[in-house]
């Protein structure tokens, strides 16, 4: 049922990976931004690589919501712990969003 942490967050990584992960903090529970919007976030518009690279290393997945993060052409992508969970995690999401 909890759907916003407030936890004190200081993951290991370069400057842009946390800057990456720490906009992935400010996506709406149920909601899903593109690679590519995430790289506009930060500022960085041309590097939707980088990003993708960069939240695939993200050290704390769910708290800091990685699998949020999907193609520009709104499919799924890849997860570091299977397609199949990003997707349950996203519908879980939405789900519990609708219930509100």
């Amino acid at each position: 049922e909890l759907s916003e942490f407030q936890v004190c967050l200081a993951p290991n990584g370069t400057e842009f990976q946390r800057m990456v992960w720490d906009a992935l903090t400010k996506i709406p529970y149920g909601e899903t931004w593109s690679y590519g919007q995430l790289a506009e976030h930060i500022g960085k518009p041309k590097a939707s690589r980088a990003v993708g690279s960069a939240n695939g290393l993200n050290p704390i997945p769910v708290i800091i919501p990685c699998h949020r993060v999907v193609r520009n052409d709104r499919s799924v992508g890849s997860y570091a712990y299977g397609s199949h969970l990003k997707e349950l995690l996203l519908e879980r999401e939405n789900y519990a969003k609708v219930l509100d």
